[in-house]
């Protein structure tokens, strides 16, 4: 007999639930089961035919489940504004992410003083800021789904226009010298195709966890 609990905690993530809410819900119900089931078998029921009475004091699913979906309160951001959780969101927190980067190392800098690290440090920073990052959000944004049963739309959309913001951003560094004076900027340019083919492949991982999920789940 399949976990009349496991069911109820699909049905709830589904509809939206916050994964806590729905965690902290399910162990509360299952300290109510052994409970009653406790109780039972204390006035002479068998375990099973107590186990078996005890669910049905429970309720059905529907009846345990329809109070969580209904209440608003008990829903999590991503199934409330499913574009701003994982779309608005990650593009935001790319760009400030990004910004940082380039106010941290403008701060280590100043008029003729250039520290030997430097250079090293700006391309690591443009390694992370063009590679690293995008695909730690790509990531991250797949785990939320995934744990949050969420439709795949919203979660797949945002990492690829992540994937996107973070190929047509340029952090550009430039260490002085003799000739030139150095420069520090950020500038948005036309994604490089193969920067693009690389990040949605590495992405793919992800995205392909995800739909697997989501069939064995439906």
């Amino acid at each position: 007999m399949p976990d009349p609990f496991a069911v109820l905690r699909e049905r709830l993530l589904r509809a939206g639930v916050r994964p806590r809410t729905v965690s902290r819900y399910v162990s509360e119900l299952r300290e109510h089961l052994d409970d009653l089931t406790f109780e039972l078998e204390a006035e002479g029921f068998p375990t099973e035919e107590a186990r078996q009475r005890a669910y049905s004091r429970l309720g059905s699913i529907d009846t345990l489940a329809i109070p969580m979906i209904s209440d608003r309160r008990f829903h999590s951001w991503a199934a409330r504004m499913p574009c701003a959780v994982f779309v608005l969101a990650p593009i935001v927190g790319y760009g400030l992410t990004v910004a940082l980067l380039t106010l941290a190392l403008v701060s280590v800098v100043s008029p003729g003083a250039t520290p030997g690290w430097f250079g090293m440090a700006g391309r690591a920073a443009g390694h992370f800021s063009s590679l690293v990052l995008p695909l730690a959000a790509a990531w991250l944004l797949a785990f939320m789904a995934l744990r949050q049963r969420s439709r795949p739309l919203w979660p797949l959309l945002g990492i690829v226009l992540t994937i996107a913001v973070s190929a047509m951003t340029r952090l550009q560094i430039q260490t002085p010298d003799a000739a030139r004076a150095g420069e520090i900027g950020v500038a948005l340019a036309a994604p490089s195709a193969t920067q693009l083919a690389a990040l949605l492949l590495a992405a793919f991982a992800p995205l392909l966890l995800f739909r697997k999920s989501n069939l064995a789940q439906s």
